[in-house]
């Protein structure tokens, strides 16, 4: 089960790209909440919790600026363009009892027997979408590689998940699989091929004269 992060949201009251940088340069993320048919609320938080709300996959707990609670999962962050600065938050308000989508970060675990036979460990998939209560949103998913012998894959279906979680991401889709690593040629053997291809265009100048 996934912490709760706590965190103070304080009211925007004006809204507009003005506003938003004028908040910004005041060291504030404009953020909006929205969920439960209420109409959106804008918000700003503090541009100093970017860096946990970010690696946080699991339930943010909004205190108020009227003291209200409101519980909530971070749904996306836009960037700049070019700096890719955040420039502003999106969050869904939940119920405890309801089921919730979410990303959560997938790491390796163990290592992976095929690497011992020469083989490179490969992790294609970074996140795995997921359904769960509020509450069960894991921090991240381990995944135990040990068991991966050479030329063998993990795929989504293959994920031991924690109990209430589920994956929405396809099964089919790869996660983590064991390659035997490109054969490289020898420095000796790649002279030799470029002085071949020397010789044979030295010789097609020659045909030409």
């Amino acid at each position: 089960m996934g912490k709760v992060l706590n965190i103070d949201a304080s009211d925007r009251g004006q809204v507009g790209s003005a506003n938003s940088r004028r908040l910004r340069r005041a060291g504030q993320i404009p953020v909006v909440v929205y969920g439960h048919g209420k109409a959106a609320s804008s918000m700003s938080v503090a541009s100093s919790l970017l860096g946990q709300l970010l690696q946080h996959p699991g339930l943010v707990e909004m205190t108020c600026g009227d003291g209200s609670k409101r519980l909530t999962i971070l749904k996306a962050a836009q960037r700049h363009p070019i700096s890719n600065d955040i420039l502003h938050l999106d969050f869904q308000e939940v119920k405890m009892d309801e089921l919730i989508t979410s990303e959560v970060r997938l790491t390796a675990e163990g290592e992976a027997a095929g690497i011992r036979q020469g083989g490179q460990l490969e992790q294609v998939m970074f996140e795995l979408e997921i359904e769960c209560l509020p509450m069960d949103t894991p921090d991240m998913i381990r995944v135990d590689v040990s068991g991966l012998e050479l030329d063998e894959a993990l795929h989504v279906r293959d994920l031991v998940l924690p109990e209430g979680v589920t994956a929405v991401t396809d099964g089919d889709l790869l996660v983590f699989q064991v390659r035997t690593p490109k054969a490289e040629l020898p420095e000796e053997t790649e002279a030799e091929t470029e002085a071949a291809e020397e010789e044979k265009e030295d010789a097609e100048k020659k045909e030409e004269k």
